[in-house]
């Protein structure tokens, strides 16, 4: 709306909303876009290169191991952020020697685990176990980082560590496409990324305060660190087990059709990690922050446009990136589209919980999923293979963002 006679333009509010929304999150949208493409070109080259079946292989693995090591590492990002605001000492040392020990527990657990389902476990397989470890450290630097504000360094760190696992992805898979090639580049990835992110921690904690010891800091993180654990515990089986399940209900053909599905829609998950540290900063020093503004002038016209594209231009996005063979993952990547759009729309709803001390609400929220996703995905994929699994996870996502809405609407005034 234009101001008049004062012979100054001003925009209108949805528009300066918009522009001032790009302003402080375009590093971390470059950063994400980036994210997005390598991956999206790491699939090309991974799938076109081994098939939907080894492709499939692939996902069962590293669900396994996702679960195994996310079950106690997942989020302590937002435990690094409740410590901030808990003590004034230095306990970078600490949460880091925490998640080390944390990374271990991991280890001797997905061991466990290949030991029971397959009965033997392969070197490449053992290697990138012992150095997914080193990733553990990146969430301490998500934690530091997101309390400072600084989001051009946390962006960078995003994208450096994808660009190392995309050149690594590519080039073991392009020189000897076999999935020991593949696991190989993950492993070289990891350790890499974890020194990177180790040296920049020691190097950037500016704390002169008292340095708090490792007892000190589980004391001080025990409480949290189960609320976190419980919460994310939950939310594990439908995110990470989704390709282990359909594996096993069906063939490791579906489990590959599926994962395409998904990969091509996780650039809209890229976008919701992208606003994610912007937006716990924001709520972390306004818990009346104006959600509603945020929705309908940048969430909701983003879902349209996503919307358009990939119904539109889906087939071809599959064709051009994983090959024909895969042209069957376009209606469950239609399906999965409705779950990840309506998370992306109130994405704000889990920060929200967890900074005003509800996040039992949001535990609740993905109990009701899990709920919803064991109950009817063994009946769904035995009877409509990779559309019955996205079927259910979309139904259990979406029934859990309609729940925590309706809890956020509840004590939004509070």
């Amino acid at each position: 709306m234009a101001c008049k006679g004062s012979g100054v333009q001003i925009p209108s509010a949805p528009l300066f909303i918009m522009n001032k929304f790009l302003k402080e999150t375009k590093e971390l949208l470059m950063s994400q876009g980036l994210i997005a493409v390598l991956a999206i070109i790491q699939v090309r080259v991974v799938a076109s290169n081994l098939g939907p079946e080894i492709y499939g292989n692939i996902g069962v693995y590293l669900g396994f191991v996702g679960i195994s090591f996310r079950l106690l590492s997942s989020r302590n990002s937002d435990l690094i952020l409740i410590n901030f605001n808990s003590t004034n000492k230095n306990f970078v040392k600490s949460s880091l020697i925490f998640e080390i020990l944390l990374g271990c527990v991991s280890l001797i657990f997905v061991i466990g685990i290949f030991y029971i389902y397959y009965n033997t476990i392969p070197y490449y397989l053992i290697f990138y176990f012992i150095s997914r470890i080193f990733l553990n450290v990146l969430e301490v630097f998500k934690g530091v980082f997101t309390h400072k504000g600084n989001m051009k360094t946390y962006s960078l760190v995003e994208s450096s560590s994808n660009i190392i696992r995309f050149v690594s992805v590519v080039s073991f898979v392009l020189t000897n496409p076999t999935i020991e090639s593949f696991f190989y580049a993950l492993t070289v990835h990891q350790i890499f990324v974890g020194i990177l992110v180790l040296i920049l921690l020691i190097v950037n904690n500016d704390n002169k305060n008292e340095i708090m010891n490792f007892k000190d800091y589980f004391n001080l993180s025990k409480k949290s660190f189960y609320k976190i654990r419980m919460d994310q515990a939950v939310g594990l089986v439908p995110t990470h087990l989704d390709v282990v399940i359909i594996g096993y209900f069906a063939n490791y053909y579906s489990a590959g059709i599926y994962r395409i599905a998904k990969k091509l829609v996780e650039p809209v998950n890229a976008v919701i990690v992208a606003f994610s540290p912007w937006m716990l900063n924001k709520i972390n020093h306004d818990k009346k922050y104006d959600f509603r503004s945020l929705t309908f002038n940048v969430l909701i016209p983003a879902s349209l446009l996503i919307s358009v594209f990939y119904f539109i231009f889906g087939r071809n996005l599959i064709v051009l990136i994983a090959g024909s063979e895969f042209i069957d993952a376009y209606i469950p990547m239609l399906i999965l589209l409705i779950g990840f759009l309506s998370y992306f729309l109130t994405f704000w709803t889990r920060h929200f919980l967890f900074l005003t001390d509800l996040i039992s609400k949001h535990t609740n929220g993905r109990l009701i999923n899990l709920f919803v996703f064991v109950s009817t995905s063994p009946f769904l994929i035995t009877n409509y293979k990779f559309n019955g699994i996205a079927i259910s996870i979309t139904l259990g996502t979406v029934i859990q963002k309609i729940y925590e809405f309706s809890i956020y609407y509840k004590n939004k005034n509070s």
